[in-house]
């Protein structure tokens, strides 16, 4: 029998994490139960509040009918497999490997924010926005990366949606004003976006560890104009801790290259995830589906894929060790991430990672909310 880490009521005193560290026992063992999926269960009523659960409550398969193999939904998602291959290969709907995606996803989204919670920055950073687009041309995405010069490791990113750009015929005009009509993009998005992502990823830097932090970006104007607007920033920038280095887009993209880390991020994206390859038939139909996705890809990459896969000594050490974060907090992370149920109450969320888990990013000509089961949004 697996005992429960917490009472599934938010409203309980035995619902957050440091209440049940202080009294470990808040629990009644009331019976079992039999199910299809998982054989016999066990009950549980909480002491505190009376509310009834049971082992399934608490787990990542909560509410499912069919147990499917999380290890290697993640393990396509990283490969380029699309939802329609994941399904016939686990005999299922694509609606099935969607919903453990939204699962592990939010897992992965807990998992990262636990990790570097308290997480000291050592190193400079490089950010820069990675095109792609949503349902089709005429809506093009930006998503800003803010990736460590050194490790490699992706701190965070965030998604907005662009008007589209470049040039076109007189009929794609027309038909670009006609869907302007119906869905017209956020004007300044794009500088909204990249000031959300310095801000979500500032509280790591700790000054008396890191007196000194750059930002490597390129020459865009758009992040120019979002420093100005973080009041951090700024201080810093008059104190002369703080630089913005701006480097021309179009240098040689090797390892030498000052913008090799997000260089890198935008080739691997490209390579590992089906709906960002060009041309693709697999582009992204619904924006939350489609971060839902990256969430498990910076997840996989940060933590398990080996910072350098092509050298002479089999180094396996990842990008989470070369960004000099708790290894063991890490390793916790990955035993129970495929099993374990993360309560959105429990978590210490930027906004954006909010906005993924509760699938709030609008999908262009997509009408009414994305819908989001109600255990996960408890809390």
């Amino acid at each position: 029998m697996q005992e429960p880490e917490c009472c599934p009521n938010p409203d309980c005193h035995f619902h957050w994490p440091d209440e049940e560290l202080r009294f470990p026992r808040f629990w009644i063992n009331t019976g079992t139960y039999q199910t299809k999926v998982s054989g016999t269960v066990q009950r549980f009523r909480c002491s505190y509040c009376g509310k009834g659960f049971s082992e399934r409550t608490n787990s990542i398969d909560y509410f499912t009918k069919k147990s499917l193999d999380y290890i290697e939904i993640h393990r396509a998602v990283t490969a380029a497999e699309s939802v329609a291959s994941m399904a016939r290969k686990q005999r299922c709907h694509p609606d099935s490997i969607s919903n453990r995606i939204d699962r592990l996803g939010r897992n992965a989204l807990a998992s990262h924010a636990r990790i570097i919670n308290d997480m000291v920055l050592s190193e400079d950073l490089c950010a820069d926005g990675f095109e792609s687009f949503d349902c089709s041309q005429y809506h093009p995405n930006n998503i800003n990366l803010a990736v460590g010069v050194e490790s490699q490791f992706l701190y965070g990113f965030t998604h907005c949606t662009l008007r589209r750009k470049g040039r076109m015929t007189e009929a794609q005009k027309e038909k670009r004003a006609k869907i302007e009509t119906v869905f017209k993009p956020e004007p300044g998005a794009l500088v909204k976006s990249f000031k959300e992502l310095i801000e979500n990823v500032l509280p790591l830097w700790y000054e008396p560890a890191l007196p000194n932090l750059c930002l490597r970006t390129d020459e865009h104007k758009s992040y120019v104009i979002a420093l100005k607007k973080i009041i951090r920033i700024q201080k810093a920038k008059d104190k002369g801790v703080f630089t913005h280095v701006q480097y021309s887009s179009t240098l040689e993209r090797t390892i030498q290259c000052m913008l090799f880390a997000v260089n890198y991020w935008d080739r691997e994206l490209r390579k590992d995830i089906a709906a960002f390859r060009r041309e693709s038939t697999c582009h992204t139909r619904n924006v939350s589906n489609g971060l839902m996705r990256l969430v498990l890809y910076q997840f996989w990459h940060n933590y398990t894929k080996p910072h350098r896969v092509k050298n002479k000594e089999k180094d396996l050490r990842t990008h989470a060790l070369m960004a000099r974060l708790d290894i063991s907090k890490v390793e916790r992370e990955r035993a129970t991430l495929y099993s374990r149920r993360s309560y959105i109450s429990h978590q210490l969320l930027n906004p954006e990672e909010r906005r993924i888990w509760l699938k709030k990013h609008v999908t262009p000509l997509k009408e009414g909310d994305n819908w989001v089961p109600k255990f996960a949004r408890l809390g």
